[in-house]
């Protein structure tokens, strides 16, 4: 699997200004609007969103995500109910954040919460505090605060979808303010109405066995920079 940012660096896509009462980006099944406020930059391709902000002091920055994964096959490392536990699937989230910051790499986790929420559907609610020692944009070790949702698509069981808003900058750099963009970032994702007769299986029905590689434990590398300056 390739994590996002390879994904964006291997297709013709070029960073957009986002400019104030942009409409919702329609993807295959869902929409995303952008956030809120002056600033924003993006990068889009057929599954993927990554939005990105700096701030005069060049640490402090934010990064808004949505991405799609397909042909994800978690039973075969160790969730086989995934799609009808949402406890399982919850697990299932917590470890791919894991695998994606061993001990010893560029980010070491501080706190990781996941747990169920349907808020959005069949999904896991994340939070994410880690140290990024790393980052091309400061020699000090930066705090990263990311804050996201992975859900079921509804119509495709081997497909999940990340909607994530993170935080970066030393400490003391974050941004009360910044709260209420990341809730209607968030209040700006949702799913289509699932079609009559769906391709693959529903949320719900027993999986096809995919096979492909697992991506969700190595794509949120790419949450690292993003499209930040």
């Amino acid at each position: 699997g390739l994590a996002v940012a390879l994904l964006l660096a291997s297709c013709a896509s070029s960073v957009e200004k986002v400019t104030e009462g942009t409409g919702p980006l329609q993807f295959q099944g869902y929409s995303i609007a952008p956030p809120s406020g002056p600033g924003w930059e993006m990068l889009r391709t057929a599954d993927v969103a990554m939005f990105g902000k700096g701030t005069a002091s060049g640490s402090h920055t934010f990064a808004a995500t949505v991405v799609r994964h397909r042909n994800l096959d978690p039973a075969s490392v160790g969730y086989a109910d995934y799609w009808s536990n949402p406890k399982v699937f919850a697990a299932y989230v917590k470890e791919a954040g894991e695998r994606a910051n061993p001990p010893g790499s560029r980010n070491r986790i501080i706190q990781h919460d996941v747990v169920a929420d349907a808020g959005f559907g069949y999904c896991a609610r994340e939070y994410l505090k880690s140290e990024d020692s790393g980052s091309p944009l400061a020699p000090h070790v930066l705090v990263q605060e990311d804050w996201g949702y992975s859900c079921l698509h509804p119509e495709d069981s081997r497909s999940i979808v990340q909607v994530v808003f993170s935080e970066r900058g030393l400490p003391g750099e974050s941004d009360p303010a910044a709260v209420e963009v990341r809730e209607a970032f968030f209040a700006g994702f949702e799913f289509a109405r699932p079609a009559p007769a769906a391709a693959s299986p529903a949320v719900g029905s027993p999986p096809v066995a995919a096979p492909t590689v697992d991506v969700l434990f190595v794509v949120k590398e790419s949450l690292r920079d993003g499209v930040r300056k």
